[in-house]
């Protein structure tokens, strides 16, 4: 039980920072492209949606994440004796679907609002 422990964990560990990584330089690149742009209004506006729509899909992703890991902790048993089992761990994936459940909720309202502002 302890490799598919250690596998667990370096799984989940490796995809968030994959996924951490390949939304900082996506992010930054499209940043780069409309600092680029000479009208003002354009610019922010644009920076505006941009900030939304990342937190709508990182908040998505860590509520995903964070639920998957829930329910794959609650249906395969991955500890050496169940005397390692606690709140402990438990705790990380519902802090990981909270913030992100929080982000998305943000990056809704902030799109939503950008929306209103536009039309």
């Amino acid at each position: 039980m302890a490799d598919l422990y250690f596998h667990v964990w370096v799984t989940v560990t490796s995809l968030t920072i994959i996924v951490l990584v390949a939304a900082y330089i996506i992010y930054d690149r499209f940043a780069i492209r409309y600092e680029a742009l000479t009208d003002e209004n354009e610019k922010e506006a644009k920076m505006q949606s941009l900030k939304s729509k990342v937190m709508t899909i990182l908040g998505g992703l860590a509520v995903i994440g964070g639920s998957y890991w829930l329910y794959y902790i609650q249906t395969h048993e991955i500890y050496i004796t169940k005397s390692l089992r606690g709140a402990h761990d438990i705790a990380p994936p519902i802090i990981m679907a909270l913030i992100g459940l929080i982000l998305l909720i943000l990056g809704i309202k902030k799109h939503v609002t950008i929306n209103k502002h536009s039309s």
